[in-house]
């Protein structure tokens, strides 16, 4: 039995049930063969409609909500820890963060102060957590190799009458201080290369030498009261972090504490 189709400006054109069974369905105007059931398989339906985890089946509303990683889940696999999810959300939220809190880059000219440059050198050389402080005791380190070479430079330099010898050993001694801040903490610990500055060895020093050397100073200090304090846990700690942060101040706690323990009046520091 044929059945006739009407289209605009033909005629009536046969098309046998043989021909309808095989296309699914009642056959479209313009002559083609594709069905209701095929349009919904290729659309909203086949992998669009099935989790991508368990493969159960999932309603409309549901296979709209796709991840990012591009695959559609149920309830249950939903959360991007229950379906692997390959998307990196760990970099999309540090671009995010990165994006909305942008990086505040203070110049060294509009630094109006000594004590200004020493606090914008604490921000730049953090020693909050066990890594950062071992990066800044590496970075101590170069200071005190400087410093080494810078005496042995005047030494040179008086005994010998050579005034080349000292600008030799300064700069002899800045690249191994160089090295020692910046060099052995990436290979040694495995951390990125330290980025410094309001220090001696950055660009700031052709800046304001004689304030990178006294920022250098506070900080050695500072390093100094860390390892008499044993790591900020024995009882000199806050008579030496709210004092005055001198040498003298220094060694006057330290001699009476010594001489406290000496004479068994207090306790010993644990």
């Amino acid at each position: 039995q044929a059945h006739f189709v009407g289209v605009p400006g033909c005629g009536p054109r046969p098309q046998s049930a043989a021909a309808m069974a095989e296309g699914g369905g009642v056959a479209q105007p313009g002559g083609g063969s594709g069905s209701v059931g095929a349009i919904s398989a290729g659309g909203a339906g086949g992998d669009d409609r099935r989790c991508g985890t368990c493969r159960a089946r999932i309603s409309l509303v549901e296979s709209l909500m796709k991840c990012r990683c591009g695959l559609v889940h149920c309830e249950k696999h939903r959360p991007t820890d229950l379906h692997d999810c390959t998307f990196d959300w760990r970099a999309m939220q540090q671009q995010k963060v990165a994006k909305e809190n942008p990086q505040v880059i203070t110049a060294g000219s509009s630094v109006a102060s000594s004590c200004a440059w020493c606090r914008q050198h604490e921000k730049y050389h953090p020693v909050d957590g066990v890594g950062r402080r071992r990066i800044q005791q590496f970075h101590a380190v170069g200071v005190l190799v400087l410093v080494g070479f810078a005496v042995r430079g005047v030494l040179l330099t008086v005994f010998q009458l050579r005034p080349v010898l000292l600008l030799q050993q300064l700069v002899m001694g800045w690249l191994c201080g160089f090295a020692c801040s910046r060099v052995l903490p990436h290979f040694l610990l495995g951390v990125p290369f330290p980025s410094c500055r309001f220090c001696i060895f950055s660009w700031e020093l052709l800046q304001n030498a004689p304030w990178c050397l006294e920022a250098e100073w506070e900080s050695l200090k500072e390093h100094l009261i860390f390892v008499i304090t044993a790591g900020n846990r024995n009882c000199l700690t806050r008579k030496l972090y709210d004092g005055p942060r001198s040498l003298p101040h220094i060694a006057r706690t330290v001699s009476t504490r010594l001489k406290e323990l000496a004479s068994g009046q207090g306790a010993c520091c644990s």
